[in-house]
């Protein structure tokens, strides 16, 4: 029913940093809704579904860097329609002082929730019907890729989860087997640039925003 998604860094709080390319639209096309937001699209696709419509409010706080035009945005926060009828919030800043690299989101469905937050990388929340939440360690041995790690319980870190993403695609080329649907396909990458073209056409002041699929219906 709801899917709600946070992506918060606060490395552009400074008003002196300048002259990256993340700060040119020219090369990086947008700022927190591509760098960051695209993440969590992709995410709440594989997690809920498809998006079809958005609705979206845009901020650059810091218009001048080292007394240069800044055309990209600081944040941005979207509601969003997913096809099978749930709703969701999401929103991606690189201005919040104290967050470095948090990524969280909650699903709520009609028989429980799940919450999870990238910096508890090893924890999952997991609530079933009226009932509070319990944490799971979920490095357990039905993890999917605990066969070539630790014991049980012996915790993973940011590292592994790219040996994790390397081990699933050269496991996919041996094999002729599918990347997806746990790792992203090329069509997951136009289905998540064409919500954030949608996203950033609403902030443009053009309300509540259709989004259409041209690949793969």
């Amino acid at each position: 029913m709801h899917f709600r998604a946070a992506y918060l860094q606060n490395w552009l709080v400074d008003p002196s940093i300048a002259n990256l390319w993340r700060l040119d639209k020219s090369v990086a096309g947008s700022g927190a809704l591509g760098d960051l937001g695209s993440h969590v699209i992709d995410l709440a696709h594989y997690l809920v579904g498809g998006i079809t419509a958005v609705s979206c409010a845009m901020r650059t706080f810091t218009p001048v860097r080292d007394g240069a035009h800044v055309d990209v945005d600081d944040a941005f926060a979207a509601t969003v329609e997913f096809g099978q009828g749930a709703v969701g919030t999401i929103e991606a800043s690189r201005s919040c002082p104290g967050r470095r690299n948090a990524l969280r989101f909650e699903v709520n469905g009609a028989g429980g929730s799940l919450a999870f937050n990238m910096e508890r990388l090893n924890e999952l929340e997991f609530s079933e019907g009226a009932r509070g939440f319990r944490t799971i360690l979920v490095t357990d041995r039905d993890h999917p890729f605990m066969q070539t790690w630790w014991p049980p319980g012996h915790i993973l870190g940011w590292a592994h989860t790219f040996v994790h993403e390397l081990h699933h695609f050269l496991t996919a080329i041996r094999d002729d087997g599918e990347v997806a649907p746990h790792g992203a396909t090329f069509e997951d990458g136009y289905r998540a640039a064409e919500v954030c073209d949608a996203i950033a056409w609403s902030a443009d002041g053009h309300g509540r925003v259709s989004v259409s699929y041209r690949v793969g219906g």
